[in-house]
């Protein structure tokens, strides 16, 4: 595959998982000085340059008709699970019981989770690399670990600018939603809510 074409691929990939159905994605001119400062922008906020760009355009329009003008960093994905909910997605994780899981496997993710949450808590971005380096890990076995959680919808990993050396790279995030998708995935993939056994029974 070609350079261009490779890029071709990921800007259709990265539409598909940025833009929702009520945005578009367009081009701006802006003079090298203003470009810089948005890239710095970028990289502190751990947002896409695209993304940021929308959001100074959103905050100019508001501000033009006077509305409430949207702060930059609430663009920016949560890192981190109160901690209630950490518990909970602890507690439905120890009592998930996907195909092929073993107990110590179960216990891994729990550990992963909380590490990922103790690394938002620091205001760090977490990558697999870095991860695998701190516990003297194979790369392999913490992107495993990773992506079985982001199918199951506890983590998701976005592109960030200015990661390494200038360059973009994925990090590793809690979702939000993290709760409620995981039940989901175990409905789906096994057939059972998990949300009874941390809530209790239901009751009229």
């Amino acid at each position: 595959m070609s350079p261009t074409s490779k890029y071709a691929e990921y800007r259709k990939k990265w539409r598909a998982e940025s833009l929702t159905t009520d945005q578009v994605e367009t081009k701006i001119i802006l003079s090298k000085k203003d470009h810089e400062k948005v890239v710095a922008m970028s990289q502190a906020l751990g947002a896409r340059i695209p993304i940021v760009m929308g959001q100074l355009v959103n905050s100019g329009l508001a501000a033009m008709s006077g509305r409430q003008v949207q702060p930059l960093e609430s663009m920016v994905p949560s890192t981190t699970l109160p901690q209630t909910n950490l518990l909970a997605l602890c507690l439905l994780i120890d009592k998930s019981r996907f195909k092929d899981d073993t107990g110590s496997a179960r216990y891994r993710q729990i550990a992963f989770v909380n590490r990922l949450a103790a690394e938002a808590t620091l205001g760090n971005r977490p990558t697999i690399l870095g991860l695998a380096r701190s516990v003297d890990s194979h790369y392999s076995q913490i992107e495993l670990l990773s992506k079985v959680l982001e199918v199951r919808g506890v983590i998701s990993r976005p592109h960030v600018p200015g990661l390494a050396r200038s360059r973009s790279g994925r990090i590793l995030l809690l979702r939000d939603d993290a709760i409620e998708a995981f039940n989901q995935a175990h409905i789906e993939m096994v057939g059972t809510s998990l949300l009874p056994l941390i809530n209790g029974p239901a009751t009229d």
